[in-house]
């Protein structure tokens, strides 16, 4: 619902233009001068200010000047008995979107409002660039022919209808976000925008301002008011990515917008109405995160409303030679330009997949960036015959000749000189990029990083020329 601030120091215009707008359908409130209403839009979140020209305190033409240095955003209409064509057009030079003079009729002023807010929401799109983000209306965007996935289209097409709150289950790079953005596009908000947002990739002190907003002067470097990601989202869908990540304090933020449909930007003293739905997906087990009290009961049941779980790769095997022509065709190559002979399907076919379809999108990429079909074949070859691990047991350890180590002490030493050098092999495989080393081994960035920080593993020290002998690189 779209929230409008009238600003006249006339009380009977005030009431009036008010109730005719909340006649209308929009969430009004009002304010006496133009000092009063800038206080309140540093405060608070509106998407259209209706301003008299001429005012006490303020004028309409010194708010406008203000909205502009700390809100360019919101539309801003000017009302004025004293109208000229000058004033107009400096008005509009100024940043208003639109200037009528009074009296005006209930139907002058709808129409001038709904202007402006098509001109925020064209403004917002272009901003983030929606049609970059869609697969297209009515598209589910899912490869496959395997049972699993076509029951997963099913169950997509279903869910789409509806407006419930759906809760993606599955492992990393299985294409969870895939799933949310077939959902928005089958359903009847696929014409608004689908905000995606990782909430395991943006610092917990900044989420929260991500999410929904802030005012100028909220913390350290607000020298602007900020919409949120809910806003942006209003009328469509948002995707709350590893949102099993997300900081208790934040859960609560959450659970009241599913509850409420209400927001507040960070630093404010005022809510706003939104028309979002949420779409959530996790690869965590939020049963167990709910006993162990790292994730609110409340909020896992109204997350799960409906759940989907998508399958990992190598249970759908079937459908890797689909998705390898998938993936060549948006790479612009051609099954003749790029052969594939049916033997290197085969074993890919046979390779177990950790890092799931994002892995197998990498090592396409990789053979068609090199123009190398062959590539496919000895790295899905090399991928699938992973040797194990060399004997630890070396003069080396720290345990022999040491009678005093417990088994348990001596089993974790050889544990953590295992864990050392492979994850310093693969961060060389990577150049030291801890996000990248994360998604070829299908583990978070976070899970990652902290085992690198128990083992001492600098990534940034960590170079393709550093090879250990030992470890055959």
């Amino acid at each position: 619902m779209a929230k409008i601030l009238i600003v006249d120091d006339e009380p009977r215009l005030r009431k009036a233009l008010s109730l005719q707008l909340q006649s209308a359908g929009y969430d009004v409130e009002t304010a006496e001068d133009g000092k009063v209403a800038l206080e309140m839009i540093q405060n608070a979140s509106f998407d259209c200010v209706i301003s008299d020209l001429r005012m006490p305190n303020l004028s309409g033409e010194e708010l406008l000047q203000e909205v502009q240095k700390t809100n360019p955003a919101l539309a801003v209409i000017l009302l004025t008995a004293h109208g000229t064509v000058e004033v107009a057009v400096k008005a509009m030079q100024e940043g208003a979107v639109d200037f009528i003079q009074k009296p005006y009729t209930q139907e002058e002023v709808q129409k001038s409002v709904r202007r402006a807010l098509d001109r925020k929401r064209l403004l917002l799109e272009n901003l983030y660039l929606r049609g970059e983000m869609s697969v297209g209306t009515g598209d589910s965007g899912l490869i496959g022919e395997s049972p699993v996935i076509k029951n997963l289209v099913s169950l997509i097409e279903r869910v789409a209808k509806s407006d419930a709150t759906v809760l993606i289950l599955g492992e990393s790079g299985s294409g969870k976000e895939l799933v949310a953005r077939a959902i928005h596009n089958l359903s009847p908000r696929a014409q608004h925008s689908f905000i995606p947002i990782n909430c395991i990739a943006i610092p917990d002190e900044l989420l929260e301002s991500q999410l929904f907003g802030h005012v100028k002067g909220s913390f350290t470097g607000a020298t602007q008011n900020r919409i949120g990601m809910f806003e942006l989202a209003d009328q469509g869908t948002i995707f709350l990515d590893e949102i099993g990540d997300m900081n208790q304090n934040l859960q609560g933020k959450i659970l009241r917008v599913l509850q409420e449909q209400t927001i507040e930007p960070v630093g404010g003293r005022g809510s706003k109405k939104v028309d979002v739905r949420v779409v959530a997906a996790t690869n965590r087990d939020l049963e167990a995160a709910v006993k162990e009290g790292t994730f609110r009961e409340d909020l896992y049941f109204r997350l799960n409303v409906v759940p989907l779980e998508v399958p990992p790769l190598r249970d759908r095997k079937s459908d890797v030679p689909l998705l390898v022509r998938h993936f060549m065709n948006d790479l612009k190559k051609t099954p003749e330009e790029f052969f594939v002979p049916p033997s290197i399907y085969d074993r890919l076919m046979k390779y177990d997949w950790p890092g799931n379809v994002r892995e197998l999108r990498n090592l396409v990429e990789r053979a068609v960036v090199l123009d190398s079909p062959e590539l496919l074949g000895q790295i899905g070859s090399k991928l699938s015959q992973v040797p194990e691990p060399a004997p630890v047991v070396q003069a080396e350890e720290p345990w022999l000749g040491d009678d005093q180590i417990t088994y348990k002490e001596a089993k974790q030493a050889v544990l953590d000189r295992f864990e050392r050098k492979f994850f310093e092999h693969r961060l060389r495989q990577n150049r030291g990029n801890v996000s990248r080393t994360a998604e070829t081994l299908g583990m978070h960035r976070k899970n990652l990083q902290e085992k690198l920080d128990r083992l001492g593993i600098n990534p940034k020290e960590v170079t393709e020329d550093q090879i250990d002998p030992e470890d055959g690189s």
